[in-house]
């Protein structure tokens, strides 16, 4: 299980990272600083939840805490995919990550429902 954590965190830090780096071809305008605020806040705390998740004590609160880490995916998945309808010359590296984001919404649905099916 902890390789699997482990996996799952530097997997959480990569999508972080290339979507800092996508931020940053936001326009800087208003509407731009908007987007990028809300897309930064929900994908962050996407890793800063799955670390208190990753230190839960019980099953209960597992499953509360990865449900927080799915919420905020679907956050950030919801703002990657107005970023692209918005700017249009980030679609392409908009999908690669909305992709990545909706494949660690699975994940961590899958890992709810086992969760809950032990529990």
């Amino acid at each position: 299980m902890v390789g699997s954590i482990d996996g799952l965190r530097q997997r959480i830090r990569i999508l972080i990272l290339k979507t800092i780096a996508y931020a940053r071809d936001i326009p800087k305008d208003e509407v731009g600083r908007v987007f990028v605020n809300q897309l930064l806040r929900a994908i962050t705390s996407i890793g800063a939840n799955f670390e208190e998740a990753s230190e839960a004590q019980t099953v209960r609160d597992i499953i509360y805490k990865l449900s927080v880490v799915k919420k905020e995916a679907k956050e950030s998945k919801y703002w990657l995919e107005l970023t692209c309808e918005a700017f249009p010359e980030l679609t392409v590296r908009g999908k690669i990550l909305i992709q990545e984001v909706g494949e660690l919404i699975k994940i961590f649905s899958s890992i709810i429902q086992k969760k809950k099916a032990e529990h």
